[in-house]
């Protein structure tokens, strides 16, 4: 995808066929589709985690191709949040498939939210997210 066009509310924007295969060529192993169980256990984990850190969690929405997640939490641990969420999604999910190893990309968007309003779009972005009009990777 296009990072400039990762916009809320505008249209899904495929980064073409040249980006399409660059990021293929750099993949450890094949992409992951998680199923619908899948995704179950990864919101359940990301749950579970944010309670035991005493973390609010604002919104989750797991997709088959990518995660949101909105927390309340210290801006200065925000990667350590991210790296700690993804860690616990991925031990649950290794129950349904060992020998995979890589379950996420490398890092991941962090985003500070600095206003209630803000706050709000983000929150109501994240819980309406539709499913990625893609096919599941062969």
């Amino acid at each position: 995808m296009d990072r400039r066009s990762n916009d809320p509310d505008t249209p899904y924007a495929h980064g073409g066929t040249s980006l399409y295969n660059a990021s293929a060529d750099r993949m450890k192993e094949r992409a992951v589709w998680l199923s619908e169980t899948q995704r179950r256990m990864a919101t359940e984990s990301l749950r579970r985690t944010c309670h035991f850190k005493t973390w609010e969690l604002l919104a989750v929405n797991v997709q088959p191709d990518h995660v949101h997640v909105v927390i309340r939490h210290g801006p200065a641990y925000a990667r350590a949040a991210m790296r700690l969420l993804k860690g616990w999604a991925t031990r649950a999910l290794k129950t349904t498939d060992p020998t995979r190893t890589r379950w996420w990309t490398d890092g991941g968007k962090v985003e500070f939210v600095r206003s209630a309003a803000r706050l709000a779009q983000v929150v109501a972005y994240v819980g309406c997210q539709p499913f990625p009009q893609v096919e599941p990777p062969a």
